[in-house]
């Protein structure tokens, strides 16, 4: 039975509650109250023990900037600790910091949460508990229906903005829970059903006592100055470039959001401030007595190329020119290298005069680049294509298939049109102006040929010629040129990853590898082309691509080539400053492209499991998976009276790295014949269907020899081989079948 344990705060009257559940090998900690900084995360994180976690959130009332620090702190131990992280009834004040915070989960799937709904009749407000489970399709809809008020029976509705308040858990796959969790959980969780859209988007983002936040959007009466100024302290950035256009309902909500929290912090400054900020919300009465501009946009253009941008100014360093209500003189980075003219309104450079110079440390502003950059900019809406094969592709739902051909078709034929178009008219002549910005500088004259498509983050491959392949990936649009690169190299080798899957016709490697992969990888896709905007949707993206570069390099047995054959970038110049847009080319012969077939489909067999290499796609479900031995199939053995079975991917063996199926092959049986000669425990780490690794242990047993003295037997029964004589080997004689076991992988 499970007995609850009460954490106690420091104090007579205790901000936060912490009640602990324990049955067997299932722990549940219940928050309740405020989280803040009194909260010892990493403590409370390392003293938790058992399988499985679950974390109760549904009384959590607050959650203060530095208790997101103590708590990202407590979920990242409490994960090692464990073999799964499970989140239920998420309070709405926890779905904000979800949707805000990176790594808020640890890593740990979030099963339950609740929505609010209010009811205009009686003036009630009231919460409707979801599940992943069951409620996976209507979340996905992100429209929660009308249902009765609790108190007077009359329709109540829910008070949220839909795609703001699900951008978290849509990205989630639908999961259940382990049926010992489920039992566990069954007294206490009581269940009913959830939405809507929204403009503005808050990305936040903690570094030691400085919080910064990304507003991105629309300005307008539904800015959620409560929501957002609640558990504000210390330093406060906000970063306000991608700031749209401001309605006076969302400027009345701003003021007011600015006088929340002037008493509640030490210093708060604004960064990035667009021209329409600029001149409407920064007079001396709307940034009251704490707020500070650190950087502003002002529009220059450029009297050498004739190109109108938008130049992101220090305030604090041109600030004895700011006050006279000058720009500062700032020169073009075009190859004239021209000087740039201000083209600011009058009623713009009237605020100039009345800035007060910024406060804030030299060192804080340059962290303002690295924070924007953890915070992940928004970028504007794309598609994902895939290529098109003539061979047989991997077998999906009807509807998931249909799409992606259709639109690589589709971005084929239009991205073709595009090119030609583009030559003919183009020429020599600067690129015209897009809604990315004006283009300021390329690497090359042209667009190479080999560019047929430039929405951002996309991949695409076509069949050359010589029956290779040519890929071509594109990144985000990113405010560095490495940064972007590189984004578009990964994209390019995804893209390949997902040719050569498509061109392997096993049927046995297709039903043991690609569903691995395959869910998580379309999950993660259509969560970006819903919402590209979205930081979290983005961000796991290009995690999953760089995970799928970094194995493919090292497992394509040298058929990949090390660097792109073909580079390309574009620098644009806009409101937001310069962005990057940036193709890489990866091309492969038959030769390679059948070389890479053959490597991932080679099978090995071992202690009654056969496997072949970990594939590289594999990285869109578990990023830190590079190398490994996925098993294809298991017979009697002692691996699978271990709990081992298809689709696991053994990563190591008594501590030593699986790197392929060969690999495997070797360690399996060369450990399991030497501790078969003295006894002892073969371990194996493995990937399971959980986020983290998991260890197995199989019992080998010595194999006894009878050893004769003085002409006597000593007692012990001789291992003799089916005609008598002495030193037969039976397999079986070294494995002990009651005690292989599986468990979590402690070190992880």
């Amino acid at each position: 039975m499970a007995v609850p344990t009460q954490l106690p705060s420091p104090g007579d009257a205790p901000k936060l509650t912490i009640e602990k559940f324990a049955d067997g090998a299932i722990a549940c900690l219940k928050f309740s109250g405020t989280i803040d900084e009194s909260f010892e995360g990493k403590q409370l994180g390392q003293s938790v023990t058992g399988e499985v976690l679950v974390i109760d959130l549904g009384a959590v009332k607050k959650i203060s900037s530095f208790g997101i620090r103590e708590w990202v702190d407590f979920v990242g131990t409490a994960a090692k600790q464990v073999r799964s992280v499970v989140l239920i009834e998420c309070a709405s004040k926890v779905v904000d910091q979800l949707n805000m915070v990176a790594n808020f989960t640890g890593g740990g799937r979030v099963f339950s949460f609740y929505a609010p709904f209010r009811c205009d009749y009686c003036n009630s407000e009231h919460r409707v508990l979801l599940q992943l489970d069951k409620d996976h399709e209507t979340i996905k809809t992100m429209k929660l229906a009308e249902r009765p008020c609790k108190s007077c029976k009359e329709a109540m509705y829910f008070d949220e903005d839909g795609a703001t308040f699900f951008s978290y858990v849509i990205g989630q796959e639908k999961f259940e829970l382990e049926p010992a969790v489920a039992s566990f959980l069954a007294t206490k969780l009581d269940y009913a059903v959830s939405d809507l859209d929204r403009k503005l988007r808050v990305d936040k983002v903690i570094e030691g006592r400085t919080t910064f936040l990304k507003l991105a959007g629309d300005l307008d009466g539904s800015f959620p100055r409560d929501k957002l100024a609640e558990g504000l302290e210390g330093t406060v950035i906000i970063d306000l470039g991608a700031i749209g256009r401001i309605q006076p309902a969302g400027a009345a909500q701003w003021r007011g959001f600015i006088q929340m929290v002037t008493p509640l912090v030490d210093q708060l400054y604004l960064a990035a401030v667009p021209p329409p900020v600029l001149e409407k919300l920064c007079s001396k009465d709307d940034l009251g007595a704490k707020a500070q501009v650190l950087t502003l946009t002002l529009p220059y253009t450029c009297r050498g190329c004739g190109t109108t941008s938008g130049q992101v100014i220090d305030v604090g360093e041109h600030h004895a020119v700011l006050k006279f209500a000058t720009a500062p003189e700032l020169r073009c980075t075009c190859k004239a290298g021209g000087v740039m003219a201000c083209v600011a309104g009058e009623a713009m450079m009237t605020i100039l005069p009345g800035l007060p110079k910024p406060t804030a440390s030299a060192e804080l502003v340059k962290s303002i680049g690295i924070l924007r950059e953890r915070a992940q900019p928004p970028v504007r809406k794309s598609q994902h294509t895939t290529e098109v094969a003539p061979a047989v592709a991997p077998p999906r739902a009807r509807s998931s298939m249909l799409v992606p051909v259709l639109a690589a078709m589709l971005v084929l034929v239009l991205g073709a049109v595009a090119f030609i178009a583009y030559q003919k008219f183009s020429g020599d002549k600067p690129a015209p102006a897009t809604p990315a910005g004006s283009i300021t500088n390329r690497s090359a004259a042209v667009r190479p040929a080999w560019i047929t498509g430039d929405s951002p983050a996309t991949a695409s491959c076509v069949e050359t010629a010589s029956k290779g392949l040519s890929c071509t990936g594109v990144s985000s649009l990113v405010a560095r040129q490495d940064d972007a690169e590189d984004e578009a190299a990964e994209a390019a080798l995804d893209a390949v990853a997902n040719a050569v899957a498509i061109r392997i016709a096993d049927p046995q490697w297709k039903q043991a590898v690609l569903p691995i992969y395959a869910a998580a990888r379309d999950a993660k896709l259509a969560a970006f082309d819903r919402d590209p905007a979205s930081t979290t949707a983005r961000r796991e993206v290009r995690e999953a691509r760089r995970a799928v570069a970094q194995a493919l390099r090292a497992t394509g047995s040298g058929a990949v080539p090390a660097t792109p054959n073909g580079r390309y970038w574009e620098e644009y110049g806009g409101a937001d400053g310069k962005r990057f847009l940036a193709f890489a080319q990866v091309s492969l012969g038959a030769t390679e492209l059948a070389k890479l077939v053959e490597a991932y489909t080679q099978s090995t067999t071992a202690l009654g499991a056969t496997v072949v290499v970990a594939f590289p796609l594999i990285g869109w479900r578990y990023p830190r998976v590079e190398r490994g031995a996925v098993i294809l199939s298991m017979r009697d053995g002692p691996l699978q009276t271990a709990g081992v079975t298809e689709q696991y991917i053994v990563l190591a063996i008594d501590g030593r790295d699986v790197t392929d199926a060969t690999t495997f092959a070797r360690l399996a049986t060369d450990e399991h014949a030497a501790l078969s000669a003295r006894g002892g425990t073969l371990r194996l780490k493995v990937q399971t269907a959980d986020p983290a690794p998991r260890e197995f242990t199989v019992a080998v047993k010595a194999h006894t020899v009878e050893t004769p003295h003085n002409g006597s037997n000593t007692g012990k029964r001789p291992n003799t081989g089916s005609n008598g004589g002495t030193g037969g080997v039976n397999v079986w004689d070294k494995f002990d079948r009651n005690k292989g076991s599986g468990r979590d992988d402690p070190t992880q």
